[in-house]
């Protein structure tokens, strides 16, 4: 007896109009996750003998399980050769979560899953992972996606960077997935200066204003998604916090005015930490429900020594992972002159920064140092444009969204 793929429906940046019904729950929820982040509608059911009951969302889990999973892969992955012009030879994405970042690569090739390191699939129980998600066996995921690498001619690649959690690292990588379908069979210029997707940003002009004071520091920040930051002024009193806030705004494309007096005769820590929450909250402010945003963006920058990769993801959900620590363990301050300058920015200040930045602004950021720069301040600025050049393209409107929220909830964490 065989397994049968019926109804199947893939639509590209529109609904399919058919539920994904594999008579497995938790590999319903991971295919749905092309519908929500790479804009392809994926609809089919899947009938396997008189176990036709699709109200029974776990129907088929006692079946084998890897049989069905690789049924599933195959004609998925044919329609999609069929349906979908591909418009790059390859198409990269990391997706983060708080508890798991996956790196996804496709590209045109002869149909392989060259590459795969989700498992162990969570360090429970004894460090072996989970043998199932929900009723999906883990040892058919693999099966899943060799099936589809073959059928839709795709090689494809996953490197788990990261994670502990199993049911986040599947989803991590079926999100991976689609994000980087997406901009596969995107266009890159959709998401430049003057396209139709930035203009309808900057029209929005989303602001955010506080003012802030504590016998430690007296804050104004007002932050606008201008579409220019020529107007940016930041005098915080420490001259690297504000190059840094500087260079972020100029990649994020945003207009960033910051003005603090803060109790610097004691040290670095009440400004650095009060400037940035100041800034993460205008930010939240400012993005607002965040619906009808692109959400998740990869961003990579190089200065001249440095190369620094950020993976953003507007989602609520706050959570700063990087690998800073090689680079900022090795001195004491980040100025590349520390004792020439007004008020030094001590590293583990600055690691805080980041951190009061990414929860006040209720986002998931992961900070890659690719490359360490010839001195600290070099990499620190990396990084600085590296997160601007994601925050912009995170926040940018995606009109084929029509207003909707980029989750496959309907909803983003509240």
């Amino acid at each position: 007896m065989s397994y049968l793929i019926q109804n199947l429906k893939v639509v590209n940046e529109s609904k399919a109009g058919v539920p994904i019904l594999t008579g497995i729950g938790y590999f319903d929820h991971m295919l749905d996750q092309c519908n929500s982040h790479a804009q392809v509608g994926v609809g089919l059911e899947v009938v396997f003998g008189d176990k036709t009951d699709s109200t029974d969302k776990n129907r088929l889990s006692s079946t084998n399980q890897a049989v069905l999973c690789t049924a599933v892969g195959e004609e998925l992955g044919k329609t999609l050769r069929e349906q979908l012009s591909y418009g790059k030879e390859e198409s990269r994405f990391c997706c983060p979560l708080d508890e798991a970042l996956v790196e996804c690569v496709i590209s045109n090739g002869d149909g392989n899953l060259l590459e795969y390191t989700l498992p162990p699939y969570g360090i429970y129980p004894n460090g072996k992972g989970r043998s199932k998600i929900g009723s999906l066996e883990t040892t058919a995921i693999e099966s899943f996606w060799k099936a589809l690498a073959g059928s839709s001619k795709l090689d494809i690649r996953f490197r788990k960077i990261r994670g502990d959690n199993g049911h986040h690292i599947v989803e991590s990588s079926f999100k991976a997935f689609s994000r980087a379908l997406r901009n596969f069979l995107d266009k890159p210029a959709i998401w430049g200066p003057g396209s139709d997707n930035d203009k309808a940003s900057v029209a929005l002009q989303r602001e955010g204003k506080i003012e802030r004071s504590t016998k430690e520091t007296s804050i104004s920040v007002h932050l606008l998604l201008s579409g220019k930051s020529g107007d940016t002024q930041i005098e915080t009193g420490i001259p690297v916090l504000d190059e840094f806030y500087t260079i972020l705004a100029k990649e994020a494309n945003m207009t960033l005015k910051v003005k603090c007096r803060g109790d610097l005769w004691v040290d670095d820590h009440h400004t650095a930490e009060d400037v940035s929450i100041a800034i993460g909250q205008c930010l939240t402010q400012a993005l607002g429900s965040k619906a009808g945003l692109n959400r998740m963006w990869l961003s990579e920058a190089q200065n001249e020594t440095a190369k620094v990769e950020v993976t953003m993801d507007l989602s609520n959900r706050p959570c700063f992972r990087h690998n800073l620590h090689k680079s900022l363990g090795l001195q004491e301050y980040v100025d590349t002159d520390a004792a020439s300058s007004s008020c030094p920015l001590s590293c583990e200040m600055m690691e805080h920064v980041l951190d009061s930045l990414v929860m006040n602004g209720r986002m998931t950021v992961h900070v890659v140092v690719k490359q360490p720069g010839a001195t600290l301040q070099d990499t620190v600025m990396c990084a600085a444009s590296a997160f601007g050049k994601a925050l912009r393209v995170c926040a940018m409107v995606d009109q084929r969204r029509a207003g909707q929220t980029a989750s496959s909830k309907g909803t983003l964490s509240v």
